[in-house]
């Protein structure tokens, strides 16, 4: 159950109130909240690596993983909203776009799961968007640490932007395939854990 994937997993919602607690304690912390950012975003790219270098892939794994995301970009969104929307306006819709991403794909697995259907395991265009989040949001804080705020009126809301952007699409592209699989159609890429607790009873036999 706790392998080496999900201890990272686990290590990477850690570090969440660790980046919210140095992030809100203002600019002086940033390079220590800037360091849990670069840390959870290390540990989101190295579990899924060595759940398939070591063949450690979990339903806790493909549960908490997702959770763990979701929980690392809600902190992140409400933290830079809370510190930021006042010197950069701009930011709060870009934010707002992503939280709604996020809040829109938990309730769509909930309704999938709900259903008795497949989840959908991580596509090309997610982790794009996810390395481009947390490249964002690493850039936002390095900024913000050695550039004066009335110089970053553009760049950082733009920053922001383009993280939503590509979160959007994802979005759009998840939301494809949570219709299809919905309406019955087979998609390829699918978690089906009835499948896989039926191979794993087969194996143990």
């Amino acid at each position: 159950m706790f392998n080496i994937p999900n201890l990272l997993t686990v290590f990477r919602i850690i570090l969440i109130p660790f980046f919210c607690m140095f992030f809100l304690m203002g600019a002086d912390y940033y390079p220590y909240a800037g360091l849990m950012l670069v840390l959870s975003g290390l540990s989101d790219m190295f579990d899924g690596f060595f759940a398939r270098k070591l063949n450690q892939e979990t339903e806790l794994g493909k549960l908490l993983d997702p959770i763990a995301d979701k929980l690392t970009l809600a902190a992140v969104v409400v933290c830079m909203w809370y510190s930021y929307h006042a010197r950069f306006p701009w930011i709060s819709l870009a934010l707002g776009i992503m939280l709604i991403k996020e809040i829109c794909m938990a309730v769509g697995g909930m309704v999938i799961v709900s259903k008795g259907k497949k989840l959908v395991k991580a596509k090309w265009w997610g982790k794009i968007a996810t390395v481009v989040f947390y490249t964002c949001m690493i850039l936002i804080v390095a900024l913000n640490i050695f550039v004066e705020s009335d110089k970053l009126t553009v760049v950082v809301p733009a920053l922001a932007f383009f993280a939503a952007f590509l979160m959007l699409f994802a979005l759009i592209m998840y939301f494809r395939m949570a219709l299809k699989i919905v309406n019955g159609e087979e998609v390829k890429g699918t978690i089906d854990f009835e499948k896989e607790k039926v191979l794993k009873s087969g194996k143990k036999e």
